[in-house]
């Protein structure tokens, strides 16, 4: 009896404890929450692991300790670029824009011939950028002519198919080659024009202003013209023959202009005249038919240093 008399004093009394700290807990401001399970604590955390294992930036997001591990406190994604570098990293880090190559960089790996037809494309498309072109390239030289026409005459050599016995002369060669040396002849033609049409003009922009220009551009315009090939059947040979039927009269033109400048007061050197007579034995004595008329001439105007051909008695002596 006394048993159980405690025992029911002992379960009212822990009941008047659970009341007591109820009512205890609603006198500091309401109920306590109700606490979260263990086993969703223990799921959400290690979800939070995994995804700041797998992606840095997802952790930055999720703001778990992982991300600040990763250095998200230094550079914070929402950080803007610095107007420094903002449009080139802006271009750099747009993958819908790629960075384009600049024009020098594509133009400068392409070849010489490769930069002539992109120039000749343009200007075939663009007739009117021909002018301005023109307007910007350097004037041609007596000099920058001679280079020319010794990078023609290389490139008239490159043309010969090989052959053991040395440059053949026959037909198949010479339609091989025909192209390279016409390109030369014409070039030589038009720098002929281009520098005596006026003569000895000094105001003319394109003009010669002293007989010794007009000797460098002769001298070696005819010397590249000799060395053109001779061929087997007479009439390939058409194209040196006018070449230097052209550059034989270019010589008279050259000594009737220097004979009116020395008129003019100009003082002809003797040096330059003595060149010019070297010059003419060495032309006339290859070609005596088409240098004739200009050895007349030089021997009336400058007797003095009239031209002597090696065991050939002087054109017009008695």
């Amino acid at each position: 009896m006394y048993t159980d008399t405690m025992l029911a004093t002992g379960e009212s009394g822990a009941r008047r404890q659970k009341r007591k700290a109820s009512s205890e807990d609603e006198s500091m401001g309401g109920s306590s929450p109700t606490p979260e399970p263990i086993g969703r604590k223990i799921r959400s955390i290690d979800s939070r692991r995994a995804v700041s294992d797998e992606d840095p930036v997802a952790a930055v997001i999720n703001g778990s300790p992982a991300g600040r591990r990763h250095g998200s406190a230094r550079t914070p994604l929402s950080t803007p670029a610095t107007p420094s570098d903002g449009r080139k990293r802006t271009r750099m880090m747009d993958s819908g824009a790629p960075n384009e190559v600049t024009l020098d960089k594509l133009l400068e790996p392409l070849e010489e011939k490769d930069l002539r037809q992109l120039l000749d494309a343009l200007i075939a498309q663009n007739p009117h950028l021909g002018a301005q072109v023109r307007q910007l390239l350097p004037k041609p030289t007596v000099n920058s002519a001679c280079s020319q026409l010794v990078r023609l005459e290389r490139r008239l050599e490159s043309a010969f198919p090989y052959n053991k016995a040395g440059p053949a002369a026959d037909d198949y060669t010479y339609h091989r080659v025909k192209p390279a040396l016409e390109e030369l002849r014409d070039t030589i033609v038009m720098y002929l024009d281009h520098f005596t049409h006026y003569g000895l003009h000094a105001a003319s922009a394109n003009a010669l202003s002293h007989p010794a220009e007009w000797l460098e551009l002769l001298t070696q315009a005819t010397d590249v013209a000799m060395r053109m090939p001779k061929w087997d059947r007479d009439q390939n040979n058409a194209i040196r023959r006018e070449t230097l039927r052209l550059l034989a009269d270019g010589w008279l033109r050259a000594i009737m202009a220097t004979v009116r400048w020395s008129e003019e007061g100009h003082i002809a050197g003797r040096d330059m005249l003595s060149r010019w007579a070297q010059q003419l034995d060495r032309f006339f004595a290859e070609e005596p038919a088409l240098f004739e008329p200009a050895v007349q001439v030089f021997q009336h105007s400058f007797s003095q240093y009239r031209p002597r051909v090696p065991g050939r008695a002087p054109v017009g002596s008695t």
